[in-house]
């Protein structure tokens, strides 16, 4: 396997591939995974955790050409050679939160949200996700991914379907969804900050959005239909696909279930 020392990032290959980062003592203290290594560690959300570690080095294996230019999707191959090193080695940092999170310090800035339909997309896409690949977007998102990035402002991403989308997708709790049977159920299930993206050849969108700090609602998944404003929120919205929602008090209770703190303007 190939090895770096992490301050030579810059000279690792933009290709897809399988990465780990360590020491001679301890080689796999982070398993990660990219389309783009060189990309995602000229930028990486644990950048300064990764520099901590005494003699660090960044091991990496790339997927051989071939194998690339036979998938149509990569990203299957990549979780399936993650979900592999991680039940092998159990990396200690992956899963920990990540020190000096950005905080959002008030309302009054880009609260974005990204819905998804459940029939086609599922009712969550990252289940295996790690600290990364978060949300696909289009070249006319671009400037407000850009934003977000430099801002470091949380995006939300929400789940669209029926109950019967929900039932196919074998989504574990469904009782608590009875309720919203006849109505469109919409689901919040993570919020991250994004910290950059790249180009993709995967998608028929062009950008795949990388987040740190995220935080996944695993289990009961928060239901959204009958939270005061939601309903206004969701005709103003959620028919809009990746949208900026600050000048929605509704954004304030997406803040709260985000565990954002929340200062008054001075």
């Amino acid at each position: 396997m190939s090895c770096l020392a992490y301050s030579q990032r810059r000279e690792l290959p933009s290709l897809p591939g399988i990465y780990f980062v360590g020491n001679a003592d301890e080689p796999v203290m982070y398993v990660g995974l990219s389309r783009n290594l060189k990309a995602r560690h000229i930028s990486h959300h644990r950048k300064s955790q990764f520099e901590s570690i005494n003699n660090v080095e960044i091991r990496f294996r790339t997927l051989p050409p071939d194998m690339v230019g036979k998938l149509q999707d990569i990203e299957p191959s990549l979780r399936n050679l993650e979900k592999q090193a991680m039940d092998f080695y159990k990396p200690p940092i992956n899963n920990t939160s990540v020190p000096c999170e950005p905080e959002i310090k008030t309302l009054h800035g880009p609260v974005y949200v990204q819905t998804h339909n459940a029939k086609q997309a599922g009712y969550c896409t990252h289940f295996d996700a790690e600290d990364g690949d978060e949300l696909c977007v289009n070249t006319s998102k671009r400037s407000m991914i850009t934003k977000a990035i430099n801002d470091s402002r949380p995006i939300f991403l929400i789940a669209s379907g029926l109950f019967e989308d929900y039932e196919n997708e074998e989504y574990p709790n469904l009782s608590c969804l009875k309720e919203f049977k006849r109505d469109r159920i919409y689901m919040l299930i993570s919020c991250f900050i994004p910290y950059g993206y790249e180009e993709s050849d995967d998608y028929a969108s062009e950008f795949i959005v990388y987040g740190g700090n995220s935080r996944i609602f695993k289990g009961d998944y928060v239901v959204l239909n009958a939270m005061p404003g939601f309903s206004e929120f969701k005709k103003s919205y959620l028919s809009l696909g990746f949208t900026n929602c600050e000048r929605s008090d509704f954004a304030k209770i997406l803040l709260q279930l985000g565990g954002f703190k929340q200062l008054q303007d001075v």
